[in-house]
Formats: structure tokens, sequence, C-alpha cells
């Protein structure tokens, strides 16, 4: 199992009781879709999947990961289809991992360093 991986059931130990379903982390070059993270939700013959940029420092990785997985916490635990977005239940579970402030797609202070 890889760090990315592994950081995924730490966290979904720590604010999901184990609860959420484990889906694979990747680490890559997201420049060409204009993104940080990237959350693909299961349908059809695909498998969830989370994607992170690789040239973000560490503590922003860690920051993306569980805004992503606040994605998929939605998914599973609320099955709220079709895909939800950025809506209410996705920013309360960003408030319940300690998202502060303001909290949108690209938006809320988190701090990982010591994580």
């Amino acid at each position: 199992m890889n760090y990315w991986n592994s950081k995924f059931n730490q966290f979904n130990k720590k604010h999901w009781n184990g609860k959420l379903s484990t889906i694979k982390v990747i680490v890559r070059d997201l420049s060409g879709e204009g993104a940080e993270g990237l959350y693909h939700y299961p349908h059809e013959d695909n498998k969830a999947l989370i994607e992170i940029e690789k040239s973000l420092p560490h503590h922003h990785k860690k920051n993306i990961l569980l805004h992503e997985m606040c994605h998929h916490a939605v998914e599973e635990l609320y099955e709220e289809r079709p895909y939800h977005c950025h809506g209410k239940l996705w920013k309360e579970q960003m408030k319940k991992v300690g998202f502060k402030g303001k909290i949108h797609s690209t938006r809320g202070r988190y701090k990982t360093r010591n994580y």
C-alpha cells in the first residue's frame, strides 16, 4: 500500500470511524485538468478514485485528500446523486473534518502540517 492510500485509511478512521470504503488515491500531474484534486465518483463499471496534483507541497496534498474524501463521504453516506459537487452535505463534511471559514470548492482553511 502506498503512502497516500495509507493516509486515506488514517483519515477514514479518524474522521469517519472507518465507514468509508477504501478507494485508490493517485498523485499525478493534473495541470491539464485545471485542478489540484479530483474525485471520480463510481458509475457503471468504474470504481471511485481520488487524484491529487503532484506539484503541491506535502501538507497541501493532505488538505486536498481530505477535500476529496468529503466528496466520497457524501457519495457513500448520503447517496446523493447525481454527483453533488460542492453542496450543503459536502460543506458539512468539510466542517466535520476541521476545515474553517467560508467553505466552497477552492476555499477552506485547514492546517495539516503536523498531521
